[in-house]
């Protein structure tokens, strides 16, 4: 029998994009898909794009619900699927036609797939270079590889991933919907933790979207949630008695606290700088 996979869009007031991320999906060389679209609320035209697709193609599924943030949506479509496999898409990304029966290969031999990705810059075809870091993790050592490269060294989009929903269901697993941000790094982090093996697939199978709002996050927001989850993670390791890899969630922790820190001296000398080169520029004008 065909496994079927299961694709989860969550989507936020995203219909400028949606079309463009459905129609990679709809043309999938591997057919037995289900693609499961979670309107988290949208007050944009997202439903009545979504309902034109499920109308002309029933593999397509629409579901409101009020809004609940990104996790929450994934959740949802989670409960939804009823596939074998599942991928993960955001309502602004893309992936490559043969995505599907390309990692399905993988999958034979492992329980999860990482593909590589191509950054490009909305609007355009052009790389964004600054915005790539590799997806692949060492075959033999990517359960500390995934919590200590995290972000700094690696990047994992959620879509590059394909992998068995068996390893959700059987440890029920769920994106922490407590977490501002950085709820994959969990996810992921405690995902592959059960998993028995990956695989890296180095064909291009995602396309990740830059766009404005990718560039101007909150940054304090951003770290305070990174270091939340860093903190749920040592938690969770501990619980599954594994001190090795908690106190590594210890050391990431360290690591993001210090990244974010500007020394005292440094902050000092900035702040005396930005007062006295106005007064200098005044008096050399006078």
């Amino acid at each position: 029998m065909t496994p079927k996979v299961s694709v989860i869009v969550p989507c936020y007031n995203q219909a400028r994009f949606l079309e463009e991320t459905l129609l990679s999906v709809k043309t999938q060389t591997f057919t037995n898909w289900e693609c499961i679209i979670v309107d988290d609320g949208s007050t944009d035209n997202s439903k009545k794009l979504s309902l034109h697709w499920c109308e002309s193609d029933k593999r397509f599924k629409y579901f409101y619900k009020n809004n609940g943030g990104l996790s929450s949506a994934r959740n949802y479509g989670l409960n939804k699927a009823i596939g074998s496999y599942v991928q993960f898409l955001d309502s602004d990304d893309l992936i490559h036609p043969e995505k599907f029966e390309t990692q399905l290969k993988d999958l034979k031999e492992s329980e999860i797939s990482i593909s590589n990705y191509f950054s490009f810059i909305d609007g355009t075809d052009n790389a964004a270079p600054h915005r790539y870091l590799s997806p692949f993790l060492s075959e033999e050592n990517y359960k500390r590889e995934i919590i200590w490269d995290w972000e700094y060294r690696k990047s994992i989009p959620c879509h590059t991933v394909l992998f068995d929903k068996k390893l959700i269901e059987k440890h029920k697993l769920t994106f922490n919907e407590n977490l501002p941000n950085h709820e994959d790094w969990v996810f992921w982090s405690q995902l592959f933790y059960f998993s028995k093996s990956i695989s890296n697939n180095k064909a291009e199978l995602a396309r990740y979207r830059i766009h404005n709002r990718s560039m101007s996050v909150d940054y304090r927001l951003m770290r305070r949630g990174f270091l939340k989850a860093a903190k749920d993670l040592k938690y969770f390791f501990k619980s599954q008695n594994e001190k090795e890899l908690a106190l590594l969630c210890k050391a990431k922790y360290k690591e993001i606290y210090n990244r974010g820190r500007v020394p005292f001296l440094k902050l000092l000398k900035s702040k005396i700088y930005s007062k006295l080169v106005p007064i200098y520029r005044y008096v050399k004008k006078n």
